[in-house]
């Protein structure tokens, strides 16, 4: 196991140094703070004191980690998750990572000197190595929208499988020709079961590989437009009804917005189909057909498995939880069948 001794001989600095790196105190220089930092990194060191204290001394605190909080889907499960926790006296302290790993390391090393009595971490980029790490120091910790191998974490998924399947198929169903797949980032995992759902329909269904494209973008908005641009440049229209599904509704967002700039017509020419059904979906204009995913259900056991996973530190006996919850097609004015 990595101690401080092996920090501070990496870094070629005192003990002493290590721990004011470590605890934040300013009267170290930049240099030797970066020498630290670089190999706190690379020999993947967790303060044992730190650890010690987060499953030993209650705080009555939680850390969550979430990878966009400018994100609707996270903003509305942050909020159940928290409603729910302090309802039982639980505060909580929220990190937006943006899919940074660096990042993501920092917020967890803050928030174990915090002493905060668990984890969320949701869509992160960790390594599941780290992950795997912290929980065999008796760490708390709740995992969503990604499978980790690990028997000691806690995880809660949707089936982003099926819900692009889904999706996909309706737009089959609903005559139209062509396929889009504006993506989410390869690196996510919730991305490629949308993907892989995306394909499997299209070839479930008979549909040709010359008929469908996936673009790689992000969760974002601006995303949504600037993928859709890319496909109109170099697309020949024509009549043909393109049926589009997005990484998520942000996405859709910015693809219904870039289409009705461009006086091209939703849900005639084009069919959009979103993912997540945030509360503006409703809203949109024309409202987004999109894929349901019960959010305020997901925050309310994601934070019920974690007080009770706290509760339970000493309780060899406590078996871990593996959670999938379905997702349901929302039909809306954004897909139209052709008549």
């Amino acid at each position: 196991m990595v101690s401080i001794n092996d920090v501070a001989a990496k870094a070629n600095v005192s003990i002493s140094t290590v721990s004011r790196v470590m605890n934040q105190n300013a009267n170290v220089s930049k240099e030797k703070e970066r020498a630290v930092l670089a190999a706190v990194e690379e020999l993947d060191y967790i303060p044992n004191g730190l650890a010690r204290g987060l499953v030993t001394k209650n705080t009555n605190s939680v850390g969550i980690l979430i990878a966009d909080i400018a994100n609707m889907y996270y903003a509305s499960l942050v909020k159940s998750i928290e409603k729910t926790l302090n309802q039982k006296g639980y505060y909580t302290i929220v990190g937006n990572t943006e899919w940074d790993k660096k990042r993501e390391e920092n917020y967890l090393r803050y928030l174990m000197q915090k002493q905060v009595d668990g984890f969320i971490l949701a869509s992160t980029a960790l390594d599941e190595k780290y992950i795997d790490k912290l929980t065999k120091k008796g760490i708390p910790m709740v995992v969503l929208d990604r499978e980790i191998e690990s028997d000691l974490i806690d995880k809660i998924r949707i089936n982003d499988y099926d819900g692009a399947y889904q999706a996909t198929a309706h737009l089959v169903d609903y005559n139209y020709d062509y396929f889009l797949h504006i993506a989410g980032p390869k690196k996510v995992a919730t991305a490629l079961d949308r993907s892989k759902g995306f394909s499997d329909a299209l070839k479930d269904n008979n549909i040709s590989s010359q008929d469908y494209k996936i673009l790689e973008g992000s969760f974002r908005e601006e995303s949504g437009v600037q993928k859709i641009s890319d496909f109109l440049a170099g697309f020949e229209l024509k009549d043909r009804r393109v049926g589009i599904f997005a990484a998520n509704d942000s996405a859709a967002f910015g693809i219904m917005k870039e289409l009705k700039d461009r006086q091209l017509n939703v849900p005639g020419q084009f069919g959009v189909i979103g993912f997540d059904d945030v509360n503006f979906s409703r809203y949109a204009d024309p409202p987004l057909t999109t894929i349901s995913r019960p959010i305020k259900e997901i925050g309310e056991i994601t934070a019920s498995i974690l007080m009770d996973r706290i509760e339970n530190l000493d309780n060899e006996k406590y078996s871990k939880k593996n959670i999938t919850l379905d997702v349901n097609l929302i039909k809306r004015g954004s897909t139209s069948r052709l008549r």
